[in-house]
Order: C-alpha cells, then structure tokens, then sequence
C-alpha cells in the first residue's frame, strides 16, 4: 500500500544549496506529520528533448542525483524518462492521473522555480487551485539568495565555465564532481615522469570546467587521494586538440585503467599553457604539485 507522502518535484540539477533548504523543508514536513518524503525528478535534464537552445551541461549524472538525494534524507527517489509524450503532458492529468495515484501527497512543496506539465504550467498557483478538490496543501519555500539573486544551476555552471570553481562549490554546499572510467591515454604523463589517469566521463552530458589546472580530491574503491587534475588538450605533448580530464595523483602508483573514479574540483590553480619544452612543462608541474601540497592544509 503507498504511503501519503509529502512530495517535491523538479529538475534538481546540482542539488545545490537552493535546493536543499527546499528539501530540508520536505523532511521537516515528513517527520512532524507522519509523511514519506518524495522527489520527483528526471534522469536527464529536460532541455535535451525540449531542445532549448544552448542546451544546458548537466551539473548532477543521475546516478549522482539519486544518491545525494537519499544522503539528505529523501525517503523515494523517483528518477523519470523525460520524453516528448511527458513534456505534452497537460499539468492536471500529470497530477491526476500519475502524482495522485502513484504518491498520495497530503502536501506538495513547491520552490521559486518549480514547474511541471506542459509549457510549465504546473506551478504553485496552479497546485492551490486544485489542492481543495485533489485533498492535498501546497508549500511555497522562498529562494536562497546569494549576493541578492537566487541561487540557481544556471548561475552555478556559469561559474565552472569561468574557472571559478571555489564560488561555485560555495554554492553547491559541495564540491563540483565528476564520474567516470578511466580509459586509454597516450601514456605522455608517465613518460615525462607524472602518470596520469585519463577520466572518461559517465555521462557525455555532464559540464566540464574551464581548461586548466585543478586541485582535485579523488576517490576509488573507499580509498581517497589528492591529486592535480588538468582539464584541456595538453598542447605541449599533444597535438589532437581533444578536450581531456587528466589527473596525477599524488603519493599513489598503480593502474586504474577501467576502474569507476569519482573527482571532486577544489581549487584552480592556473590555466593551461603551451610550453617551449617538456623540461619547461616538467618544472611548472613540480610547481603545481608544491603549490597543491600547501593548499592541503585546508582540507586536512
């Protein structure tokens, strides 16, 4: 039997802190009135069937998405294909016939920017229109300001294309992170003396930083490192001008090749360079690598 639920729903991309006063909101409501707490997302973001144009990089795979969502607190995690039948879908017979039946909200919360059903009509006004008839109430959370405008994924993915990658962790309640394999490389890293491991991304839609140097954080198999992540296309070794994420990481040896990683960007260090020489780029990466080890401290 479904449990009354109070329930949220939107695009959540990033979960950044906007978004988690709205989801702290939802477990404060499941808890003092006996609710399941309830996100109602989509795997990928909406834009790419709507063809929005620029289409948006996502901040947050799904597979990331569904985890946080459950580490904050969230009871069900209801991860939809957002298709072209969805998207022609009018709002009420979204909440007639699917919400309703498959959630039974006593309340829906709702933020700043949540929308739903076709063209978005489904807002907050529209969800007290209908509250008395379909038996449920309807939350309004305010948004999260920062330097007075609200906190928003666009706003965030703004700052990772400009390199500003610290305000937007800021933002974020996180880290930026990345998710993927890690595949073949040309071996250029280990033959001037820094191997490398090459990150594959898990989604092809998933934002990649401005190009240049980062201090990054690592995690494989329950183990986590530090390293030095280069975000380009290495010009001083390699003429293919691909786009790669690369990381050496420190005080580690091994082969990761095939292995699932997890990479969170701390801090930029500086941009990519084309150097005169690979003794040139030998000496400022050992730079890096000192200036990487003096900002440990702050994350010891």
């Amino acid at each position: 039997m479904t449990k009354n639920s109070v329930l949220t729903i939107g695009t959540f991309d990033g979960l950044h802190l906007g978004h988690q006063t709205l989801l702290q909101r939802v477990r404060e409501i499941g808890k003092a009135e006996g609710l399941q707490s309830v996100v109602l997302s989509y795997k990928d973001h909406p834009a790419f069937v709507l063809r929005v144009h620029p289409l948006p990089k996502m901040l947050c795979p799904a597979v990331l998405k569904e985890r946080e969502l459950k580490n904050l607190g969230i009871e069900r995690v209801e991860l939809l294909n957002f298709t072209s039948e969805l998207a022609k879908t009018p709002p009420l017979k979204f909440l007639q016939e699917y919400i309703i039946p498959q959630f039974q909200p006593k309340v829906i919360v709702m933020g700043y920017d949540s929308h739903f059903g076709h063209l978005r009509q489904g807002n907050y006004q529209f969800l007290c229109k209908h509250s008395g008839e379909l038996g449920y109430r309807v939350e309004y959370v305010e948004p999260l300001l920062y330097e007075g405008k609200p906190i928003s994924s666009s706003v965030i993915r703004d700052l990772l294309l400009q390199g500003q990658v610290e305000e937007a962790d800021l933002l974020l309640g996180k880290p930026y992170r990345l998710l993927g394999t890690i595949g073949h490389s040309n071996s250029q890293g280990r033959k001037i003396g820094f191997p490398t491991a090459n990150l594959n991304l898990l989604s092809p839609h998933q934002l990649i930083p401005k190009n240049g140097i980062y201090l990054s954080k690592v995690y494989w198999q329950g183990n986590v490192f530090f390293g030095l992540t280069n975000i380009g296309c290495s010009p001083t070794v390699k003429k293919t001008g691909i786009i790669e994420i690369e990381t050496h990481i420190l005080d580690f040896t091994g082969d990761l090749y095939g292995q699932y990683l997890e990479l969170d960007l701390l801090r930029y260090l500086r941009e990519e360079k084309m150097f005169h020489s690979i003794d040139e780029l030998r000496v400022a990466i050992k730079s890096d690598i000192i200036t990487a080890r003096l900002m440990l401290k702050e994350f010891a």
